[in-house]
C-alpha cells in the first residue's frame, strides 16, 4: 500500500476520526485497522492484511505517520472552511470618501 490508498481509505469515512493503529492476529494473518473512538465507541477500518509479521511491523510504522498526516490535512481543511465561512458571514465594508 502507498500513501495515496492509505488517504483514499481513511478519508472515505468523513465522519469518523482515526486517532490510532491497531493490529490483530487471527490464525496466519495479521489485520491492521484504523481505530476511531469518537462517539463513545470504537470502530475499526481494516487498512492491511499480511502474513509476514515484521512487514506487517514495517507498515504500522508507515500506517501511524500516515494518519498524523492525514489527520493535520484534515485540521487544515476545516480551519479554511471555518475561516471561509466567518468571512462569508460577515457584511461587507465600503469605504467612500467625499470629494
Amino acid at each position: 500500500m502507498i500513501l495515496s490508498e492509505f488517504m483514499v481509505k481513511v478519508n472515505r469515512w468523513p465522519d469518523m476520526h482515526f486517532t490510532a493503529i491497531e493490529s490483530e492476529q487471527r490464525d496466519a494473518v495479521i489485520e491492521i485497522y484504523a481505530i476511531d473512538f469518537s462517539n463513545q465507541t470504537k470502530s475499526r477500518l481494516l487498512i492491511y492484511r499480511t502474513t509476514d509479521t515484521q512487514h506487517a511491523s514495517a507498515m504500522m510504522t508507515h500506517f501511524i505517520i500516515w494518519l498524523e498526516k492525514a489527520n493535520r490535512g484534515r485540521t487544515m481543511r476545516n480551519e479554511r472552511v471555518e475561516v471561509s465561512a466567518v468571512t462569508a458571514a460577515q457584511p461587507s465594508t465600503y469605504l467612500t470618501t467625499s470629494l
